[in-house]
């Protein structure tokens, strides 16, 4: 989604030339553009925003995206907003033909949106699982009182369509990888690492566990220092000790669901 330049009040990045990341190392949405950037070999200036020390709420970077999320390209003075939007335009600015993520036919590539949408709507659903299960959460978003598990129920829901895609293909679309396998993919990594019993979807676990493999994927989704990233093992594993664990709330989701 490209900012239109009036909203922009932060008037020097319309100057800037070149391609530049406002991003955070532990942002799901950021290391999924990190990720199509690094398989693609596309040079970018990086901005890292502590979302930790809310610097995302200083009014220099609420005068480029007033929501004060991340990431943010910035390309050429443009910016763009929305990360299944900027991996979308950078495949379409950047990628060679041979190596770009977008399906060739116009049906596919709907169908790809169509995954990307679904994802997209989970978001605030991937917000309730990070801040129950993987961090501290000190803005309070957690689930609202009368939605209870259903979280859970749209996430569960959702990867069964993955899976039930994956029985007789390698990718989500068919035999080669898009962005939607990218888009999901982190998706999929933050529910592993809370504990979201894959094994109840088989080909979508065997899916993740070799896209996981792959060196891009890899590297930007342990980028980070590295004493936050052992800080944040230790939280995720006291935290599901003694306060919430996802695979037992999972195990409570089932149990109220009705009899098939």
């Amino acid at each position: 989604m490209q900012l239109d330049d009036g909203v922009i009040k932060t008037r020097e990045v319309t100057q800037w030339k070149g391609l530049h990341l406002f991003h955070f190392d532990q942002s799901s949405c950021s290391q999924k553009v990190r990720i199509l950037l690094s398989e693609l070999g596309i040079e970018f200036t990086p901005h890292p925003i502590n979302l930790m020390r809310g610097e995302q709420r200083s009014d220099w970077y609420l005068g480029i995206n007033a929501r004060g999320l991340v990431p943010v390209l910035v390309h050429d003075g443009i910016v763009h907003i929305e990360s299944n939007d900027i991996i979308e335009y950078l495949d379409r600015q950047f990628a060679e033909k041979d190596s770009s993520f977008l399906p060739t036919t116009d049906a596919e590539q709907q169908k790809m949106r169509e995954l990307m949408d679904l994802e997209d709507q989970l978001h605030q659903d991937l917000r309730i699982v990070t801040f129950t299960y993987l961090a501290p959460d000190l803005d309070n978003h957690g689930p609202a009182p009368d939605d209870s598990l259903d979280f859970i129920g749209r996430f569960h829901n959702a990867f069964t369509e993955l899976d039930s895609l994956l029985q007789t293909q390698p990718y989500l679309l068919g035999g080669r990888m898009t962005l939607a396998d990218i888009s999901w993919f982190i998706t999929l990594h933050r529910l592993n690492l809370a504990g979201y019993p894959f094994g109840n979807h088989p080909q979508l676990q065997e899916y993740f566990s070799r896209v996981a493999g792959r060196p891009a994927f890899r590297k930007e989704v342990a980028a980070g220092p590295i004493l936050l990233r052992f800080g944040g093992s230790v939280y995720r594993r006291l935290n599901r000790l003694f306060r919430n664990s996802l695979p037992r709330d999972y195990g409570r989701w089932r149990s109220e669901q009705p009899a098939a």
